[in-house]
């Protein structure tokens, strides 16, 4: 199957009315405090992996949920970005997860967790890509440590660019084996959009409180 093409996405811009795009450079003096937010991980468990071949790239569809100030958002698939799409002051990195979720209303919301190479790190994604594990523990996505998130308003990053789109940017970033960031470079190599204007947009910084 032909996969999107990262070389004209200057030409993705036209597939939507969305004027406030994503992904965007997080910059840490404009970020405003907000409140607290209370997420409950605890239904992020061991989860069976459907891989599924598309045009805006590989996608693995699988079952969770989060509690996020007592709403509940059901996950349904995650990706994979090689290279961070989010700048943090124009700084990227290893890789960027997407744990794409539907909303109550039938919405969008995707959390990012921002992947960094940690030569300490056994192979987590590698073997799923390889088609070697048919199922996941979710949980283990994601850093130990979860203390502070960022949420904007946004789209999708890939074309038709869906708007309304709540995005999560877990601040902590897991560590991962350098055998997972050549395998994402050999699968996804550069597949990332530009950051995109932010506009009158704000990035909101808040503490999570963790349950369980």
């Amino acid at each position: 199957m032909e996969k999107l093409n990262y070389h004209y996405q200057d030409a993705w811009r036209y597939t939507t009315t969305a004027t406030c795009q994503s992904p965007i450079d997080v910059v840490a003096d404009k970020l405003v405090d907000g409140p607290a937010m209370a997420i409950d991980w605890s239904g992020l468990t061991i989860s069976p992996l459907l891989k599924k071949e598309q045009v805006i790239g590989d996608q693995f569809f699988c079952h969770g949920k989060l509690v996020i100030d007592g709403q509940t958002v059901e996950l349904v698939r995650f990706h994979i970005h090689d290279g961070f799409e989010h700048l943090w002051d124009g700084q990227s990195g290893a890789a960027e997860l997407h744990l794409v979720f539907k909303r109550a209303d039938g919405g969008t919301l995707v959390l990012a967790v921002f992947l960094e190479e940690d030569a300490e790190a056994g192979p987590l994604f590698a073997p799923i890509l390889a088609g070697q594990q048919a199922q996941a523990d979710l949980l283990t996505f994601l850093p130990a440590k979860k203390e502070s998130i960022l949420t904007y308003k946004g789209t999708l990053t890939t074309p038709p660019l869906k708007k309304d789109v709540d995005w999560l940017l877990l601040k902590e970033r897991l560590g991962i084996s350098p055998v997972d960031v050549a395998a994402f470079a050999q699968a996804y190599p550069d597949n990332y959009r530009k950051v995109q204007p932010l506009g009158n947009r704000l990035v909101v910084r808040h503490q999570i409180t963790s349950h369980p």
